[in-house]
């Protein structure tokens, strides 16, 4: 059987407003395996970017229990958490998020700089890495262009190599073609979609895009904060 990779147990989201609490999610359940996909689909307002949060390990649930690649977020400090995050999820965000004035290559080596579990990688490896990433992706030779020069396509692929960097044991996407054209995001979705095969990790996509979405192995669906599967 495959290794889980991210796995969230009965997960919660509350906010508290002057006017009363807000669930945004209501005891989600749901794993993801290694090699292989879920997209997560709802309209605005269900809860999905709560989730992409949460699967980020940018914010603790209410209740319930996150692991990614093993190891229990909810026991976790902040700091321990920040080294999982940097370690074992990589995110890719739909407005790429990229730092505009480097490379492509010296902004997928960024991880090399902060993830602990790559410290001990010498800077001629991390870039190497860098390089065969991008060329995995089919931009090899724009390693060295900035990407304030390249076009939206390009930044998503370069982003994706960034995520794929310190190896993660998830890839959590969060609209990653709401900013392309659908000639380019129909080619980037194959992209992600190879991913899961290609590098032994998990790939959990938050879209609204149904055509998005029917790529993947599974699809959950929020609605109001409560999570179900679709059957395909």
């Amino acid at each position: 059987m495959s290794e889980t990779a991210i796995e969230v147990a009965e997960v919660s989201v509350t906010f508290e407003t002057p006017a009363g609490p807000v669930h945004a999610l209501r005891e989600v359940s749901f794993r993801c395996q290694r090699g292989s996909s879920v997209a997560v689909i709802g309209r605005s307002g269900s809860g999905k970017s709560t989730l992409m949060s949460v699967l980020s390990l940018l914010r603790r649930p209410t209740a319930g229990t996150v692991q990614v690649g093993g190891v229990d977020a909810s026991t976790l400090s902040d700091r321990e958490t920040a080294r999982v995050r940097a370690e074992q999820v990589g995110v890719i965000f739909q407005s790429f998020h990229l730092e505009p004035t480097l490379s492509a290559r010296e902004n997928v080596t960024l991880p090399w700089r902060f993830a602990p579990g790559m410290a001990g990688m010498p800077r001629r490896a991390a870039a190497a890495r860098a390089d065969d990433l991008l060329a995995d992706l089919g931009i090899a030779d724009l390693r060295h262009r900035p990407v304030a020069a390249m076009s939206g396509g390009q930044r998503q692929r370069v982003a994706i190599a960034r995520a794929l960097m310190a190896q993660p044991a998830v890839i959590v996407a969060d609209e990653p073609t709401g900013n392309l054209d659908e000639e380019t995001a129909d080619a980037v979705a194959r992209v992600l979609f190879d991913l899961p095969q290609q590098h032994n990790s998990a790939v959990v996509v938050v879209t609204h895009d149904p055509e998005i979405a029917r790529r993947a192995d599974r699809t959950v669906e929020l609605t109001h904060g409560v999570a179900s599967e679709v059957a395909s």
